[in-house]
Formats: C-alpha cells, structure tokens, sequence
C-alpha cells in the first residue's frame, strides 16, 4: 500500500499527533519569519520564537532562545516572548453596552429637543435664523457629549451638509438692484404729489399725470411705494372679498355688453328724498345718463332714464347688448321689461334674489356716487341734488379706473385703452434701460475683471 503523501498540519498516525513539513511545500519561510521551538522531553524551558532566514536556519548574530528586538521591547522585562496584549471579554463587553447606552440617550434627547420646536420628519426647505440656530445648539450639544457629526444629524433628520451650512452662515453681501428707481424719478413723483391740481386725489391719477406729461414713467406699484416711503399716503386696508358665482360674467366673457341700472336715493337737509336712478355700460363702465325721481321710482321714471340713455350710446353697441338689473319692483314691471325688449331685442338679465353681488358693478358705481372726493357733505336743497347728478358723469367718466388698467371709462369706450395701455408698456421698457445703464455704469468699476461684462436683461 502506497504510503500517503505528506502534508503540512495534524496528521494522525496510529492516533499519534505528528507534525511533518516536507522542503518542496508552498510554504517558504522568508527573512524575518519566525517559528517557534518545541520543547524536547528533557528541555523545561518555555517554547522561544526564533528569527528564520531564507533556509529556515536562526539568523547569525541573534542570541538563540530569544525573539528579535522588536520582540523584546513589545515583551517588557518579562522576556516571556509575548506580542499580544489581550483584552478581557467582560471589559469588551462593558465598553459596548456604555456605548450603546450613550447612543440611546443621545437620540432620546434629540427627539426631545425636536418635539419641543416643533420639527416632524426630515428637515427639507427654508427655516428662519430662531429654529437653525436652536437646531445648531442641540446637534452641537450631542457633539460634545461624544457622538459624531453625522450620526447627531442623521438621528436629528438633518443633511450633514445642512448643519454646517446653518452652523458657519456666509456673509450677507448688499446688492443693488439694476432696475431701482432713480433719484430723480422719485423726486418727480413726490413733486407730483403736491401740484394743485393732483391734491387729493387717489394714487391712480399720479401715476397717470406721470405718463402723458413725461415727467416719469413708472408703475403703479412704484409710484404707490415712492409716496408710502415719503409718508404722502395713508394705505388703504380693505376687506377680502369673496367671489361667488355670477352669471353676468359669462355674458361679459362671450362678447356682450351689458346695459346695467338702478335706483338710490338721496335725502335734503329737510328731509326730501330724491331717487338718483344710474345707467351704465359694461365693460367699459362708461356713465351713459343718471336720472331721477321725487319720493319713488315708477315704472315709467325708469324706462325715459333708460331711453336717455341710450340716446348717448354709440349705435355700434346695440347688436350685443342685453339689459342687467336686480328684482327690484320697476324693473321687473311687465311695462319696464316690454320697452326693453322693444328697444334691444332681448329680455332683461336679472341677477338672483337677495344676491346684491349679481349687480356689483352697479353698486360699486353707486357707492362712488355717495363717497366721491367731491361728493357735498350735505345737500340743503333738491337743486343741489340734481345739480350734483348732473354734474358727476364728466367726472366719473375722465377718472381713470382700477378695473380698465387705470385708463378712463371715457378712453375705453372710445377704443383708446389698447393705444394708451402699448405706449405705457414702451415706457416702462424705456425707462428700464436707462435705470439699467445707470446702475451698470455706477458698478461697472467696483465689479471684479471677470465679471465686469453682464449681459443686458433685455
């Protein structure tokens, strides 16, 4: 029988540990290597690790029974020959429950600390500078009670890269904004403030006196903010209106115009009440003719208003035109509703019953009437009434108005809002390039060389 080959490790023969190592194995004891001795039977001292070299004999000049230098030192004065320092289990084990316990604690405090400002989930999007700085304290204190960066902010729902930013914030660096204001142009509008003929009057005539007589060009929104800075406006504070469904506006939407109408009354110093009866058109909202009527309003008082104004109506206007109102007694007399038909072609459009927002345009108009700048306080006789009345239309007509883009019901009705409203857009576009020009020649000097050439926005 072929004896078996031998190998390198524990070979048992006849239940005999042997250890055999044949010179043509894959193992090669290389310089520096160590083996250990075994003890002989008579041999009592301890096993030494000895320095091999290529042929696996001791190095010369090394005292045999003792370990290289290194050896020794990493022994101590022992000189047993151990390299090892082991560390007790039960020690291992201690260090790994202090550190989980530490772990547990830090983590129940940052979710106390998130609980109490009011954080949920991942932090994601902009926070004001309170809740980065309250969350830069409380990362920083589980810093410095032992756990890492990124585990304090992975536990808290915070990006590593988040905390640092919030930690260590850029400085903030004043820019100019290219498109602001010239000083000369505020200085224009705040001039036009105080001409005679624009005191006390609302923002929007500022605002248009600035385009036709060139003395700035300037939107709505700047000539507003330039007087609220200089403290020549008291803004307005105006309740939130709601937006309920009215049928008018479909009409308006598909091209019609609406003939709109009601009745107000007015009341003399001796107590005479007086019916201001308001016709106008819609969209334009140009005043057509505003009647009136003693102590009620007839049938018959309503349609010779309404046939007055008609008569001042463009003929142009009559093909899309359908009469809007309220359910009020005269105009939903059968009379009232007959000449209508006759004199339009259509019936008359009534808004829902107790619905005054139906009829908004008419009682925004009738409001205005009442509360006007040049509204008298008080009426002493009928004649100022009427004169009043008589007097408003002109009035009303030239004011540009908020709903038509600040241009005069009497320019949208004569087709010059779309002429009016392109050359104010040129304007603003104009004055635009020359705020740009001077803000780009004020900082061309202080920008550094690389970013000197900034493309025109325009």
């Amino acid at each position: 029988m072929a004896p078996k080959e031998t190998t390198i490790g524990n070979y048992y023969d006849d239940k005999k540990r042997t250890i055999k190592t044949e010179p043509g194995t894959i193992v090669q004891h290389l310089s520096g290597m160590q083996r250990t001795r075994s003890a002989g039977k008579g041999n009592s001292e301890p096993i030494q690790p000895q320095p091999l070299g290529i042929s696996g004999n001791p190095q010369k000049g090394t005292p045999r029974g003792h370990g290289s230098d290194c050896q020794q030192g990493q022994a101590g004065s022992t000189g047993t020959g151990s390299t090892r320092i082991s560390i007790p289990t039960d020690r291992k084990r201690t260090q790994g429950d202090q550190r989980r316990a530490r772990r547990r604690r830090t983590r129940a405090f940052l979710a106390k600390k998130k609980s109490e400002l009011g954080l949920k989930g991942r932090l994601t999007g902009h926070f004001n500078a309170e809740v980065r700085n309250a969350v830069v304290k409380t990362i920083q204190d589980t810093i410095d009670q032992g756990i890492s960066q990124h585990e304090a902010c992975t536990t808290f729902g915070i990006a590593p890269r988040k905390y640092r930013r919030w930690a260590h914030p850029k400085p903030v660096r004043a820019r100019t904004a290219w498109n602001k204001v010239l000083p000369h142009e505020c200085q224009a509008i705040e001039a036009a403030a105080y001409l005679p003929e624009l005191e006390g009057k609302p923002v929007s005539h500022i605002f248009v006196h600035g385009h036709n007589t060139g003395a700035f060009f300037a939107s709505m929104a700047t000539v507003y903010r330039v007087l609220k800075r200089a403290d020549l406006i008291e803004p307005v504070v105006r309740a939130k209106k709601r937006s309920p469904y009215v049928d008018a506006h479909t009409l308006l939407e598909q091209g019609f115009s609406l003939l709109c109408y009601d009745a107000s009354q007015f009341t003399t110093e001796s107590g005479v009440i007086v019916w201001a009866i308001p016709v106008i058109i819609l969209p334009q909202r140009y005043v057509l003719h505003i009647g009136y009527s003693l102590n009620s309003v007839s049938s018959e008082d309503l349609t010779n208003t309404i046939k007055e104004a008609l008569a001042h109506l463009p003929q142009l206007f009559f093909n899309n035109l359908v009469a809007h109102s309220d359910r009020g007694s005269a105009m939903k007399a059968l009379a009232t509703q007959r000449l209508i038909k006759e004199l339009l072609g259509a019936p008359i459009h009534f808004g829902r019953p107790h619905t005054p927002d139906d009829e908004g345009w008419i009682e925004a108009f009738i409001k205005t009437l009442k509360y006007h700048r040049d509204t008298p306080v008080s009426f002493k006789i009928v004649d100022d009434i009427l004169n009043w009345l008589a007097r408003f239309p002109a009035i009303y007509n030239n004011d540009p108005h908020s709903s038509l883009k600040y241009v005069t019901p009497l320019q949208a009705l004569s087709g010059q809002m779309e002429v009016i409203l392109s050359q104010r857009k040129q304007n603003l576009a104009a004055a635009k390039v020359i705020r740009y020009n001077a803000w780009k020649a004020e900082h061309h000097l202080a920008l550094p060389a690389s970013k000197k050439e900034v493309a025109s926005p325009f």
